[in-house]
């Protein structure tokens, strides 16, 4: 068996194995349902309101948010950290501003994009795309400025053009640093629009799990809950696996 193989094997039984423990928890009365939800319960109701639509709706919902502002954070993101590269006195004068963003708690300024976008989804998407804009123009400022020199005096001595250089020699250079922006932009972006859906009630998953815990409906949440982690595993799969073709 290969070490990937049984790598694959240790994750699954961790998570198998802790399935079976809350579930036996609640079954055995070690944990009262009012707290933890049995696993099976709460897969048995994301079953039936997939079934049923009303979850798919939601999730589209919440699919289309996610899909727009990492849409927007990577297009302005990739240009902006670019340009910050290539404009090395510009880069490092916004340098410590961004870092001072991206720690700072801006979910704080939803009502300001609630008056301006009113409750919608284009507030969601407003203020989650600021929210993978920052880690993407870090990412790709320190990956072009981070290109092993070795590589480009390579690229140059195979009297390369500028065009070719950037193509072959920098951009498989810099992309495992960027595709690691966009994993970090995506986490943001999930909790960021999940969360502005849950406390301003603008449609999607976040809202259903907002409903289902105001009518303290445990397995309902759980069940929201199981399905955003789904949500983010499919997310950063097809991330790892456009780094892959990237790469080849």
């Amino acid at each position: 068996m290969s070490e990937n193989n049984r790598l694959m094997l240790w994750r699954l039984s961790l998570i198998f194995g802790a399935l079976a423990l809350a579930e036996a928890s609640v079954r055995l009365g070690w944990i009262s349902s009012f707290f933890l939800a049995a696993p099976s319960r709460a897969a048995t109701v994301l079953w039936s309101e997939l079934w049923n639509g009303r979850a798919l709706l939601l999730t589209a919902i919440t699919l289309y948010e996610i899909a727009a502002a990492l849409t927007i954070s990577t297009l302005f993101g990739l240009l902006a950290g670019f340009l910050l590269w290539r404009y090395r006195l510009i880069g490092t004068s916004y340098e410590m501003p961004l870092a001072a963003l991206f720690s700072s708690p801006v979910i704080l300024a939803y009502p300001v994009f609630l008056v301006t976008f009113g409750r919608t989804s284009a507030a969601v998407i407003a203020l989650s795309s600021i929210f993978g804009l920052i880690p993407i123009i870090i990412n790709t400022k320190g990956a072009f400025q981070n290109v092993n020199p070795i590589l480009l005096e390579v690229g140059a001595s195979m009297n390369l053009s500028g065009k070719q250089m950037f193509r072959h020699i920098m951009l498989p250079a810099v992309a495992p640093t960027i595709f690691g922006g966009f994993r970090l932009a995506l986490t943001y972006i999930l909790k960021s629009v999940l969360g502005l859906e849950y406390v301003a009630q603008v449609g999607g998953v976040g809202m259903w799990l907002s409903d289902a815990a105001f009518r303290f409906e445990v397995e309902e949440v759980y069940a929201g809950l199981g399905g955003t982690v789904l949500l983010s595993i499919v997310f950063l799969y097809l991330i790892n696996g456009a780094q892959t073709l990237m790469r080849r």
